[in-house]
C-alpha cells in the first residue's frame, strides 16, 4: 500500500480587509506563513538520510475477539533513503546512487505500507500553497516548551490525500494541528489525518505526527523534519506502523546539476524554467572509511536546557589509523547537533540524543557514518533502562500475575548516540566520551 500527497495552488484566497480590523490570531497565523514560506523556500538545497523503520499487526480473528490485549507489533524491515525536494515533488534514491529517479517510496519496496509527504509535502500544502483554514487554540506544551497551536483543515474535494491500499483507491481530506515556538515562529510539530474517507475505501483510519528542529548542515542552521510517524488502521482492523527518522543532512552545490529523471542528462533538453525541475547536485563529500573504531571527545558541555537542534563540537580523541595511515589526526574536530532532549518517566530521566554528521579533517570535510558501540561510564547515564512491571500467567498466586522485568532501549539510526540521563537537571561535560565503529555508505 502507498500514501502520497498532492501539492500546487488550488486555489486563490484573496481578502479586503484591513491590518487593522484584523483579530490578532490572523496577523499572527499571516507572520508564521511568512517565516515558514522563507523556510521551505530553501529546502531545495538540502538533501538527507531517510531511516524507515515499518511494523505491521495483523487484525485479531473473530475467535480472539474477547482477547484483552492485542498482538504486538511484528517488524517487517528498516529501509534508508536518500530524500531530496525539487518542483514541489520529493524524490528518492539509494544512499550513493548518482541520481534521484523515484518519486515515490514504494518503488524501493515489495510490499506493506510507506508513504512520502514528511520531509516536505505535508508543511507545502499548508503554507505554501495556501488552500487550508485554520483555527488559532491558544498557548500549548509541546516537548516541555510552550506553543501556539493552529488547527487546520484540507476538505476532500481539494484531494490533498490519495491512498491506496489492497481493496481500493481513491482521495479523502486532511485535517490536523500545528504547533510553533512563540519567539521564532519555526514550527515545531505537525499532527495531520485523513477525514472524509470515502466509503468504498477499506480503511478505518491513518494519521501521521512530523517534528521539526533546526539543523545544522555545513555553515547553515536548517529548519528540518527530524522524526515521523505514520499509522494506518485498515477494515478490518489490520494495523501498520512507520517510523521516519531523518538525518545526516548535506547542502547541495549550485553550479551543478543533479538528474531527477531515469533519463540521460542532456543540458539541450533542460526546458525554460529549469530552476523548478532540476535541482544541483549534492555537496561532494567524502565518507570516513569503514570499520574504524573512533572515539569522540565532547568538547560543548550540554544541559538540559539546551533546546534540540543546538550545534555541538566533538573532537578525535588519539589518532584513527588505517593500514598504517592516519585518516583522522587527534583533535579534529567532530560537528554535530542535539538530535533528542525529552523528559521521561515523570521526569525522573531525560532521553538525550547527539547527532554526529561530519569531521574536519586534513584540510576538508568528511561524512561521519558510524555505529554507537558504547558511552562514558558516568553516574546516571546509561544506554537502556530496566523496570518492573506486571504480566499475566498461569498461577494462581496474586490473581494470575506476577513481576517480569522489562528492558527499555533507544532506536539505533547512523551517527547517533542515545542514552538516558537521570535527574531533573543534569549537565554532559566537556571530555565525555562516545565510542563508535564507522561504516562508510549506508545501504
Amino acid at each position: 500500500m502507498r500514501l502520497w500527497r498532492i501539492t500546487g495552488a488550488l486555489v486563490a484566497l484573496t481578502c479586503g480587509a484591513v491590518a487593522q480590523d484584523l483579530a490578532p490570531e490572523v496577523i499572527l497565523l499571516a507572520r508564521i506563513k511568512a517565516h515558514l514560506r522563507e523556510e521551505l523556500s530553501h529546502l531545495p538545497n538540502y538533501t538527507c538520510l531517510e531511516t524507515i523503520a515499518r511494523f505491521h499487526r495483523e487484525s485479531v480473528h473473530p475467535s480472539g475477539l474477547r482477547r484483552k490485549t492485542k498482538p504486538k507489533m511484528e517488524a517487517l524491515d528498516t529501509l534508508r533513503l536518500e530524500v531530496a525536494y525539487s518542483d514541489r515533488r520529493e524524490w528518492y534514491a539509494w544512499p550513493g546512487a548518482p541520481s534521484f529517479r523515484e518519486d515515490h517510496p514504494a518503488a524501493f519496496i515489495g510490499s506493506g505500507m510507506i508513504g512520502n509527504g514528511a520531509f516536505a509535502l505535508t508543511p507545502h500544502n499548508l503554507f505554501i500553497a495556501d488552500v487550508a483554514t485554520f483555527t488559532y487554540r491558544g498557548e500549548e506544551a509541546v516537548g516541555g516548551r510552550t506553543a501556539f497551536r493552529y488547527d487546520f483543515r484540507l476538505p476532500g474535494w481539494m484531494k490533498p490525500l490519495q491512498i491506496s491500499i489492497i481493496g481500493g483507491a481513491g482521495a479523502a481530506g486532511e485535517e490536523g494541528s500545528f504547533w510553533v515556538d512563540p519567539q521564532s515562529l519555526d514550527l515545531l510539530r505537525l499532527e495531520t489525518r485523513a477525514a472524509e474517507i470515502p466509503a468504498f475505501l477499506p480503511l478505518d483510519a491513518m494519521d501521521m505526527t512530523i517534528s521539526y528542529a533546526r539543523t545544522r548542515v555545513g555553515e547553515h542552521n536548517a529548519l528540518l523534519a527530524e522524526w515521523a510517524d505514520l499509522h494506518m488502521i485498515e477494515l478490518p482492523g489490520d494495523e501498520s506502523y512507520d517510523r521516519f527518522e531523518f538525518t545526516h543532512c548535506r547542502m547541495f552545490h549550485t553550479e551543478s546539476v543533479i538528474r531527477f529523471e531515469a533519463d540521460i542528462f542532456d543540458p539541450e533538453k533542460v526546458p525554460k524554467d529549469a530552476s523548478r525541475t532540476v535541482a544541483p547536485s549534492p555537496e561532494p563529500k567524502e565518507d570516513v572509511p569503514a570499520l574504524l573504531p573512533v572515539t569522540v571527545r565532547l568538547t560543548t558541555p550540554i544541559t538540559e536546557n539546551d533546546p534540540v537542534g543546538t550545534p555541538i563540537e566533538g573532537e578525535i580523541a588519539g589518532d584513527v589509523r588505517r593500514r598504517g595511515k592516519i585518516v583522522l589526526p587527534n583533535g579534529s574536530v567532530v560537528r554535530g547537533r542535539i538530535r533528542r532532549l525529552e523528559r521521561f518517566e515523570q521526569g525522573r530521566y531525560f532521553i538525550v540524543g547527539l547527532e554526529f554528521t561530519e569531521v574536519k579533517a586534513n584540510g576538508g570535510s568528511l561524512r561521519f557514518y558510524a555505529d554507537l558501540l558504547s558511552i562514558d561510564k558516568r553516574s546516571g547515564i546509561r544506554p537502556t533502562l530496566s523496570k518492573q512491571v506486571l504480566v499475566r500467567g498461569s498461577s494462581s498466586v496474586s490473581g494470575g500475575y506476577s513481576v517480569a522485568t522489562e528492558e527499555i532501549t533507544l532506536r539505533e539510526l547512523p551517527g547517533v548516540a542515545s542514552f538516558f540521563v537521570q535527574g531533573t537537571t543534569f549537565t554532559l561535560p566537556i571530555g565525555f566520551r562516545t565510542f563508535w565503529r564507522t561504516r562508510g555508505l549506508i545501504r
